[in-house]
């Protein structure tokens, strides 16, 4: 929740941006559709001018009212849009590679097919879709600035900081990210605050929309809330994941603010036993199942916020193989 009128917390975002963005001459942003790199593409506006973002939608087989919402949102802000077709790139490897796969004797499961979830092959499609946009986004983003580049991320608290909620090397391939502290609710918010500020409904209405990533090929049946509630539900967890809405904030924001108020899932008490987490703080089952599911997340997702991990010359010297 805001502790300070909208305009002030836009204005310290405002802020950070600048510094993100020093020393560039024009800026990049991926935008899908959705709230968040709505309210990204806005602030860079405002900050670097119009005539100096240049943002990018990239449709893999995608929902066009997303489409639709950024050509919307481009009218009212005046950036520079780039709409990549990218679906003949995407088709003619899956093509090459499933000649090749068959070559080597390993079986192939089609898109859409009633085996794809089953296998896990959902996940390789969704990823190729968010991987895709990576080298795309790395091109325009140094063409666009002598060779420089700087590519805004557009993740905001609940996806960034404990789920990981991303795609190390496609979503997640950015240089900064002015959201990560602000839960989906307070960017709905700022949205909303847009939206009064540019007389544009545009803004009310990706503020409204069901948060998704859209790389299923399926719409909105691919949705952020329920992927993550069937992740809970196969790990035994009777929950219901949810981001809330423009006026309240739902539990992935509680256990994230959680965590950072008591530690629950990486802090002091991350080894807490249910038990005694029911005990100190009265929290419901549900309460307590959220945090088990978010604890096993965020340790299985904690690779995504790290380095590359590598044999390091120090550990190589400390068993006497080098110099």
């Amino acid at each position: 929740m805001f502790t300070k009128p909208v305009k002030q917390v836009v204005e310290y975002l405002e802020y950070c941006t600048r510094d993100f963005g020093a020393g560039c001459r024009r800026v990049y942003v991926s935008l899908s559709g959705g709230v968040d790199s709505a309210v990204v593409v806005t602030i860079l506006c405002r900050v670097f001018g119009a005539k100096n973002v240049v943002a990018m939608y990239r449709d893999i087989c995608s929902n066009p009212i997303h489409e639709q919402d950024v050509v919307d949102l481009q009218k009212t802000l005046g950036f520079g849009l780039v709409k990549i077709d990218a679906n003949p790139m995407y088709n003619a490897f899956l093509k090459q590679c499933k000649e090749q796969f068959a070559q080597i004797g390993i079986d192939w499961i089609e898109e859409g097919g009633d085996e794809v979830l089953a296998s896990g092959w959902e996940g390789a499609y969704a990823s190729l879709k968010s991987r895709f946009t990576t080298p795309m986004a790395g091109f325009i983003a140094k063409a666009i600035d002598n060779g420089g580049g700087r590519i805004f991320g557009t993740g905001n608290l609940e996806e960034d900081i404990l789920l990981r909620y991303f795609d190390k090397f496609g979503d997640g391939a950015v240089d900064n990210n002015i959201l990560v502290g602000l839960t989906k609710m307070e960017v709905r918010q700022i949205a909303l605050w847009f939206g009064e500020i540019y007389e544009a409904e545009i803004f009310a209405r990706i503020a409204h929309k069901t948060p998704s990533a859209d790389l299923q090929a399926n719409g909105d049946e691919h949705n952020d809330e329920n992927e993550l509630t069937i992740w809970a539900r196969n790990m035994g967890y009777n929950i219901r994941l949810s981001y809330g809405n423009c006026e309240c904030e739902g539990n992935i924001a509680w256990v994230c603010k959680e965590d950072l108020d008591r530690g629950v899932v990486t802090g002091n008490r991350r080894y807490w036993r249910d038990k005694d987490l029911r005990r100190k703080f009265k929290y419901s089952r549900e309460e307590i199942e959220l945090i088990m599911f978010v604890r096993e997340i965020e340790r299985s997702t904690r690779h995504k916020a790290l380095g590359i991990p590598g044999v390091e010359r120090v550990a190589l010297r400390g068993v006497e193989l080098v110099d």
